[in-house]
């Protein structure tokens, strides 16, 4: 049985107490998932610190448990531009999870624990 989840993302730059949960190193990028409160609520966002042009970074979600993910928010980064996803609503229940996720422009993918 599955958690119902609002899936609408927003922009997380006015959250605040934003903080790191899960990070990796990846070919010289640190790929973090990242949450924060917005209007009261928690959103978890996908940032890789220092992108390359061209690198893809996502967030997957799964409200299962892990059996199935989806992702959202994919997006190509840009030379100067954002290094970072918009956010999905977080919830307290055990069966949903996030990670962050990128695909590097040598063509890895990488992913961050489940939190």
């Amino acid at each position: 049985m599955s958690v119902s989840m609002t899936q609408t993302m927003v922009d997380p730059t006015n959250a605040v107490n934003k903080r790191t949960v899960q990070s990796a190193v990846v070919e010289g990028r640190t790929l973090e998932l990242r949450v924060g409160d917005i209007d009261g609520v928690q959103y978890a966002w996908t940032r890789l610190v220092d992108s390359q042009n061209g690198d893809i970074i996502w967030i997957n979600q799964t409200t299962d448990g892990g059996n199935t993910w989806n992702s959202f928010g994919k997006r190509t980064i840009q030379a100067g531009g954002r290094n970072y996803t918009d956010a999905l609503r977080t919830n307290s229940s055990n069966k949903v999870k996030m990670q962050a996720w990128t695909q590097l422009t040598s063509g890895n993918k990488y992913n961050t624990a489940a939190w």
